[in-house]
């Protein structure tokens, strides 16, 4: 009998061990940073619902049907890259530009290699988002000269 009750001991010991070792803690996995979760959630491409441009105190929101951006990160978060396609030489030159949020704000981007700063704003389930930014008479930091000065709001869907 004793040889039973100790087998049954030691199996029960077994399948305590493993449940407890399991890598499955009823949780969603390591906790995320409020700037993770903004992160992911910015991340894949947005494609205009409405641009509107203000230039001299003039609206025009027919520029930019074939604007896109394209959000990415590594899982951690880290590595924060937008790219650009289609700008039709307007606010945004095309390419490829590492960016990250200004001083812990998660609705304020800067672009690290020359500081130009824009806002960012997610709503509908995150499946829209706005960026408003202002470029100054030269152009400048956008690298774009002449067309541009005024106020930006792009409007973007979340493309699947």
């Amino acid at each position: 009998m004793n040889v039973i009750r100790n087998i049954s001991l030691f199996l029960v010991g077994v399948v305590f061990i493993f449940s407890s070792c399991s890598s499955d803690d009823g949780g969603d996995g390591p906790m995320q940073t409020p700037e993770q979760i903004q992160t992911a959630k910015l991340n894949g491409r947005w494609e205009p619902g409405t641009v509107i441009q203000e230039i001299d105190g003039e609206i025009t929101d027919d520029r930019f049907s074939d604007f896109s951006i394209t959000f990415s990160a590594d899982a951690e978060g880290n590595s924060k890259r937008y790219t650009i396609t289609n700008t039709g030489g307007e606010a945004f030159e095309a390419g490829t530009k590492d960016w990250d949020y200004v001083g812990g704000n998660l609705n304020r981007i800067q672009r690290l290699d020359n500081g130009f700063e824009f806002d960012i704003a997610l709503s509908n389930n995150d499946t829209e988002l706005v960026i408003t930014l202002t470029v100054d008479e030269s152009g400048s930091p956008l690298g774009r000269v002449s067309n541009t000065t005024g106020g930006y709001t792009f409007n973007l869907l979340k493309q699947e």
